[in-house]
C-alpha cells in the first residue's frame, strides 16, 4: 500500500512538473470572491499564450509580460500564462484556456500561433481570443491587435543608412553594407524587414543589405552565426527582430566590435547597439482589456504604427551619439509617416518598386 502511495505521489509531481511554464497573476484585489469572468463586477481575467522564445527574452515575451502587469495594476485585471516550448503545444493549451470558460480573453502573441488560434477559435465561438502583432480575419470571436510592420523598423533603418561609412560613428566602415537577420518567412517577419531596408534605401539607395532567415524564434546560436557572416561580408551594422534568438546577434556584434540594431531596450548593448527599433506592445495588451472592460471589444484588426506613437527609434542608456543633422531628417521623416504623406512597403518584394519612387531630398 505504502508503495502504491508512493507511486501516486511520484506520478502527481511528474505532471506537476509538466507545467512549471505556467502561472498566474492576480489583481491586487482583496475580494475572497473567485472570478466569474465577470468584467463590470470581478474584474478582466484573461490568459495569454507567451511564444516559444519564453519569459526572460529580453524582448517580444517580456514586453508582453509587462502589458500584462500594467493590465493587472491599472485595470484591476487578473491573468493566468503559459510559456510553450514547443510548437505542438500551442493548440492543446489554447483548447485547455478555452474548454474552461474561466476568461474573458485569451491572447496569444506569436505567429507561429495563428494555426492553433484559428482552430480553437473555431470550436469554441462563444469565447474571445486576442491576436497580438499578427493580423487575422474572417473570425467573429477574434480582434487582431498589432503594429504596423514596417513602421518598427523604417527609422532605425534610415538611422542605419545614414550611419554607415560615416566617420562621426566609430565602428562603421566604407563598405556600405548592411544587414538584417529575418526571423521567419512569414508576412510579419518580411514586413519588419521591408521597413528596415527601405528606410535605409531611403537615404542611401545604393547601399547593399544582407538578408537572411533565422527559421526560430528561439535559437541564439544560429542567428549568432548568420549575423557572423554578414559581418564578415563587410556589413557594420546589422538588425533583428527574432524574440530571443536576436540574442546571437547581440553576440556577434560584441564579437566583430560592430554596430547591432534590436527591438527591446532590456537587450541593448550600450558600446554596440546602434539604437532600437522599439514597439510599444505593452500597449496592444492594456487596450485590449480596456475594451472589455468598458464594453466596446469587436473583432476585426487594429494597426497601429508611427503616427500613433507605437513604433519608434530609441537610444535610451546607449552610448551612441547621433548628430543633430541626422536627429532631424529622422524627426521629418517621423513627420511624413505620421500626416500619410510618406507610404511604406509592408513586403520585400514591393522595395525596389518603393525605393525607385520614395528618395529623400538632402
Amino acid at each position: 500500500m505504502k508503495k502504491r502511495i508512493l507511486s501516486l505521489t511520484l506520478v502527481i509531481c511528474l505532471l506537476i512538473s509538466l507545467l512549471v511554464g505556467c502561472g498566474q497573476k492576480d489583481s491586487d484585489s482583496e475580494s475572497d470572491t473567485p472570478s466569474t469572468g465577470n468584467a463590470a463586477e470581478d474584474g478582466v481575467k484573461f490568459a495569454v499564450l507567451f511564444g516559444t522564445g519564453g519569459l526572460g527574452d529580453n524582448g517580444y515575451n517580456d514586453e508582453v509580460y509587462k502589458g500584462c502587469e500594467m493590465a493587472v495594476e491599472q485595470l484591476d485585471a487578473s491573468f493566468d500564462y503559459c510559456e510553450p516550448k514547443d510548437v505542438a503545444e500551442f493548440e492543446t493549451q489554447l483548447r485547455s484556456y478555452a474548454d474552461s470558460g474561466e476568461y474573458d480573453v485569451i491572447i496569444a502573441i506569436s505567429t507561429e500561433q495563428v494555426d492553433a488560434l484559428k482552430m480553437v477559435a473555431e470550436e469554441y465561438q462563444d469565447q474571445k481570443f486576442c491576436m497580438l502583432d499578427t493580423i487575422v480575419e474572417g473570425y467573429d470571436n477574434i480582434h487582431s491587435i498589432s503594429a504596423a510592420y514596417p513602421d518598427q523598423h523604417f527609422l532605425s533603418g534610415m538611422l542605419a543608412g545614414l550611419a554607415t561609412q560615416d566617420e562621426r560613428f566609430p565602428l562603421s566602415n566604407p563598405e556600405n553594407v548592411l544587414g538584417f537577420c529575418i526571423a521567419m518567412d512569414t508576412p510579419t517577419s518580411r514586413g519588419q524587414a521591408a521597413g528596415f531596408i527601405a528606410g535605409a534605401k531611403y537615404v542611401n539607395p545604393d547601399v547593399e543589405i544582407l538578408t537572411n532567415y533565422i527559421g526560430a524564434y528561439n535559437d541564439p546560436a544560429t542567428a549568432k552565426e548568420l549575423a557572423l557572416m554578414m559581418y564578415e561580408r563587410g556589413a557594420d551594422i546589422v538588425s533583428a527582430n527574432a524574440g530571443s534568438s536576436t540574442q546571437g546577434v547581440f553576440y556577434a556584434a560584441e564579437e566583430k566590435d560592430r554596430y547591432v540594431i534590436g527591438t527591446s531596450l532590456a537587450m541593448a548593448d550600450p558600446d554596440h547597439s546602434l539604437c532600437t527599433s522599439l514597439k510599444k506592445v505593452w500597449l496592444f495588451v492594456v487596450q485590449e482589456i480596456e475594451s472589455l472592460q468598458n464594453g466596446t471589444w469587436e473583432p476585426g484588426n487594429t494597426v497601429m504604427g508611427i503616427p500613433e506613437g507605437v513604433c519608434n527609434y530609441d537610444i535610451e542608456g546607449l552610448n551612441v551619439e547621433i548628430p543633430e543633422d541626422i536627429v532631424a531628417i529622422l524627426d521629418e521623416a517621423r513627420e511624413l509617416i505620421a500626416n500619410g504623406d510618406l507610404v511604406l512597403p509592408t513586403d520585400l518584394d514591393q522595395i525596389d518598386e518603393w525605393a525607385s519612387q520614395n528618395q529623400y531630398n538632402k
